[in-house]
């Protein structure tokens, strides 16, 4: 209760309760917990306190009173002025009486599966169970104060994405979870609605190379020109990895084994070690980097980071499917940036070519771009006709991603309104040994068609 300050308003029941962990969820609370109300615009997180309690909370973290349902002896509640402030407040206190080594993860794109790498690539030295990192995509402030009060004794490195959509965030999610280590991935376009400017969203990815501890490290992406103008305002020392000359940590002879992985050299000085990787995708060399870089500054050789990355496997939100008429999908449906989907015809270019197999891509629109909408969706229509044979489109940006194939010189361009309807031409147009890359914002709805593309064993 003291944690919360001025925000407490009421302690009610026993003052000296003790809950197992803090959990906003009714569906996976366990008697013990302590329930927190936490709002969204669809749901009132006070509709569910009658439930937490009958389902055994020890106690509740609300605004409103009195509750919705009472009180059995050994139960308590925390009244607060603001609970999504308490809850930060709680993160704040908890964080410091853990001081644990951190990383934050910040950055447009990768920042999901740099952390998932670097995670996996702890675990290889301290276990699994002893590494705390932010689950799916709690990278928000609620998401992070929310991981970081399920710190325990037995953890010994923490890793936090570090999510933006608003002027600031980023560092006050630094704040928040006090990174020792910080890794800036990439800046992107994604989320530019929401912000004034790119010089502003620049601005809020470069608060967490501002906020590191004058002991800690920046570890910079110096492939990213952007990400490499940080350089000046880093409050620490400045560790870069890239593939280009002149950074401490770098990647050449980088080479795609298809859906096997990457092989490459890491050279960090006079030191070469040969990195091999699970990781698909040439664009996901920067992702090793970053995880091998972090390896170092924590203490381990080149030549151990290299031989647990190659151990270790990291889910990856890319799915390759057996698809209609023998041919291959690549889905990857989940988000979509201009940067993700240049890596995306990447990858599509770099597939292995059987005998006839064409390369074809079914993209539609990329969300939150702002007014740099209609011109980077005519670029990526460029890219992909310089990588692809047959291209479908769809969404509110579908004109533009035509155009731009078009004058990149691609005949075969298929525009539709409707997606379903471009999902079915696909079907009937794939043969023995198409590649069909498949992309688009989440929003879009491009993972529901995907069945429609996939082997089916006929009747």
């Amino acid at each position: 209760a003291h944690a919360c300050g001025p925000l407490l308003h009421a302690v009610v029941g026993a003052e000296d309760l003790v809950g197992e962990r803090i959990c906003n969820d009714t569906r996976i609370l366990q008697p013990g917990d302590v329930f927190i109300a936490l709002s969204s615009e669809k749901r009132d997180g006070h509709d569910f306190v009658a439930s937490a309690l009958a389902q055994g909370a020890r106690f509740v973290i609300v605004s409103q009173w009195p509750l919705g349902g009472e009180l059995a002896p050994g139960q308590g509640a925390l009244v607060v002025r603001d609970v999504d402030a308490a809850l930060v407040r709680l993160a704040r206190w908890w964080r410091a009486s853990h001081p644990i080594p951190a990383v934050g993860i910040g950055g447009g794109v990768g920042k999901t599966t740099t952390k998932e790498t670097v995670a996996a690539l702890l675990a290889e030295r301290y276990d699994a169970a002893h590494i705390l990192k932010t689950p799916a995509n709690w990278n928000d402030l609620r998401g992070i104060s929310l991981t970081l009060l399920g710190l325990r004794d037995h953890h010994q490195r923490a890793v936090l994405e570090m999510g933006m959509d608003r002027p600031g965030e980023v560092a006050q999610l630094a704040e928040v979870g006090r990174p020792r280590w910080g890794i800036v991935t990439a800046v992107s376009a994604t989320h530019l609605e929401y912000f004034p400017s790119m010089s502003d969203l620049v601005a809020t990815e470069r608060g967490l190379v501002e906020s590191l501890p004058a002991d800690g490290l920046a570890i910079l992406n110096d492939s990213d020109r952007l990400v490499r103008d940080m350089i000046p305002h880093a409050t620490c020392p400045v560790f870069t990895y890239g593939t280009l000359p002149g950074v401490d940590l770098r990647a050449i002879r980088v080479g795609s084994r298809g859906t096997e992985g990457l092989r490459f050299i890491a050279r960090r000085g006079d030191e070469a070690v040969e990195v091999a990787t699970p990781l698909i995708g040439r664009h996901l060399v920067t992702t090793a980097l970053a995880a091998l870089s972090l390896a170092l500054a924590d203490g381990w050789s080149l030549v151990e980071a290299a031989a647990a990355l190659a151990r270790v496997q990291v889910p990856q939100r890319m799915r390759f499917l057996a698809g209609i008429a023998g041919s291959t999908i690549i889905d990857d449906t989940y988000n979509a940036s201009p940067e993700s989907m240049r890596a995306a015809l990447d990858l599509l270019a770099d597939w292995p070519r059987e005998a006839g197999g064409r390369r074809m891509a079914f993209l539609g629109t990329m969300r939150e771009l702002g007014t740099r909408s209609p011109r980077e969706h005519h670029r990526l229509g460029r890219r992909a006709a310089w990588r692809c044979t047959t291209l479908w489109v769809t969404g509110e940006e579908r004109d533009a991603i035509a155009a731009g194939a078009q004058a990149g010189g691609l005949a075969d361009v298929r525009v539709f309104a409707d997606p379903a309807a471009a999902a079915a031409d696909c079907a009937t147009t794939l043969q023995a040994h198409d590649v069909l890359l498949v992309k688009a914002s989440h929003a879009v709805g491009l993972d529901a068609l995907i069945p429609q593309l996939t082997a089916r064993t006929e009747a």
